[in-house]
C-alpha cells in the first residue's frame, strides 16, 4: 500500500471516529460483550474434550475389566451442564453486543447523513455543474448505506477474529506446543493471500462504487428529461448511453467480486493441509501418550476457530473494501470547498415598482465567466427567462 494510500486510510478511519464518538460507550459495551462471547466459546471446546476423555478413559477401565468400571454419568451430567452455562452465556452476550452495536452505529450512521445533507446546502453551483445530482445522491444513499452494512457486519466479526485467533492459540499451546506451532503456520500464509489479492482488488472496488454514482446520475437524468429525449429523438442514443455505463458496472463489479471472493477457497486449502499434518502428528501424541483423547479433538477445534476468523475475513473482504471505497466518496464531498458568503450591509429599497435593470453584469462558477457584459430592462409585468 503506497504512502498516499495510507494517509487517505488513516484520515478516513479518523474522520469516521469522529461520528461514532458520541456513542463510544455503547460501542465499549458491545466490545466487552463480544469478548465475553468470545472467551465462552474459547473454553468451550475444552470442556467438550473432557466428556471425550471421560467416556474413553471409562471405555478403557471396562475393557480391562476393573473393579468399578463403567460409565461415570454423573460426571458426564457435570460435564454437560457446564457447557450448556457456557453456551447460554455466549448466546446471552452475542444478542446484547448486536443491540449495542446496532443501536450506535445507526445512530452514527444518521448523523453523518445530516451532514452531508448539510453540507450539500453549502457547496457552489459549479460543484453541481461539473457532478452529477444522481452522483451526489448517491453518495448521501448508496455510500452511505454501504458503509453503515460494513460497519454492522463487519466491526463485531473483525474484533471477534482478532480475540478468537489470541485465545485459540493461547490454548493450543496449553495442550501441545509443537502442535501449536505447526497450527499458527496458518496465519501467515492466510495474511500473504488476503494482502496479495486486496492489493489487486481494491481498486476495482473503487472503480465500482463510481460507477453506481455514474449510473444514478444517468438514470436521474433520463428519467427527468424524458420529455427532452422523446422531443429530440435521442432515445437510441440515451440506451446506448446506459447500455456503455452498466456494462462498466458489471466489468468492474465482476473484477471486484471474484477476486475478493478467491480469498476464502485458498485460506480454506491452507486449513485443510494444517489439519492433515496435525491429525498425523496429534495420533502419534496420542498413541504415545503425549496428548489425551479428549485434547486432540479439543486441539482439533481450536484449528477449526483460526480458520473461521480468517475465512470470515476473507467474505467480509469485498464488503470492507466497498465500505472503504465509499468513505473516499463521501468524504470527498464532505471536504469540497464550500461556497464563501461575502457580507455586506443590507440596504433598504425605496418603493419598488417592478422594473428591474441589469447592466453590465458579470457571471460565471469560479473565475471562469459563462455571462460577460450582460445588459437588460424588465417592465414591471414582464416575464423573462434567462437560459
Amino acid at each position: 500500500m503506497s504512502s498516499n494510500k495510507k494517509g487517505k486510510f488513516t484520515n478516513n478511519l479518523k474522520q469516521m471516529k469522529r461520528y461514532i464518538s458520541p456513542y463510544k460507550w455503547k460501542f465499549i459495551g458491545a466490545v466487552l460483550m463480544v469478548i465475553v462471547s468470545v472467551a465462552s466459546m474459547t473454553v468451550a471446546p475444552r470442556v467438550e474434550g473432557m466428556i471425550t476423555t471421560q467416556l474413553s478413559k471409562d471405555a478403557m477401565d471396562i475393557m480391562k475389566k476393573l473393579p468399578d468400571a463403567g460409565v461415570h454419568f454423573d460426571v458426564v451430567t457435570k460435564i454437560l451442564i457446564l457447557l450448556a452455562v457456557i453456551y447460554l452465556i455466549k448466546t446471552f452476550s452475542q444478542i446484547i453486543s448486536v443491540y449495542l452495536l446496532t443501536d450506535s452505529i445507526q445512530n452514527a450512521m444518521h448523523d453523518l447523513r445530516n451532514e452531508v445533507q448539510d453540507k450539500i446546502r453549502r457547496l457552489p453551483v459549479r460543484y453541481f455543474d461539473t457532478n452529477s445530482f444522481g452522483d451526489v445522491l448517491s453518495r448521501i444513499t448508496n455510500d452511505i448505506d454501504t458503509v453503515s452494512g460494513a460497519l454492522q457486519q463487519s466491526f463485531s466479526q473483525v474484533i471477534s477474529g482478532v480475540l478468537t485467533l489470541i485465545l485459540a492459540i493461547t490454548m493450543m499451546f496449553t495442550i501441545q506446543p509443537v502442535m501449536a506451532c505447526m497450527a499458527i503456520c496458518i496465519i501467515p500464509l492466510a495474511l500473504l493471500v488476503t494482502r496479495f489479492i486486496v492489493g489487486k482488488s481494491q481498486k476495482q472496488f473503487r472503480a465500482q462504487q463510481d460507477s453506481v454514482g455514474e449510473l444514478n446520475g444517468t438514470v436521474t437524468e433520463m428519467y427527468t428529461g424524458f420529455q427532452e429525449i422523446l422531443f429530440f429523438n435521442k432515445q437510441e442514443s440515451s440506451v446506448k448511453e446506459f447500455v456503455s455505463i452498466n456494462e462498466d458496472l458489471r466489468k468492474h463489479a465482476f473484477k471486484a467480486q471474484f477476486m475478493s471472493s478467491v480469498m476464502s477457497p485458498l485460506i480454506s486449502l491452507i486449513t485443510y493441509l494444517t489439519i492433515g499434518s496435525i491429525a498425523v502428528v496429534g495420533s502419534i501424541f496420542a498413541i504415545s501418550g503425549g496428548i489425551t483423547i479428549g485434547n486432540l479433538q479439543a486441539f482439533i477445534r481450536y484449528i477449526w476457530q483460526i480458520n473461521d476468523p480468517l475465512s470470515q475475513v476473507s467474505q467480509l473482504s469485498s464488503q470492507i473494501q466497498a465500505a472503504f471505497a465509499a468513505m473516499d466518496r463521501i468524504f470527498e464531498i464532505l471536504g469540497e470547498e464550500e461556497e464563501v458568503k461575502e457580507a455586506s450591509p443590507a440596504t433598504e429599497l425605496p418603493e419598488v415598482q417592478g422594473k428591474v435593470v441589469f447592466e453590465h453584469v458579470y457571471f460565471g462558477y469560479g473565475k471562469k465567466p459563462i455571462i460577460k457584459d450582460f445588459n437588460i430592462e424588465v417592465k414591471s409585468g414582464q416575464m423573462v427567462a434567462i437560459v
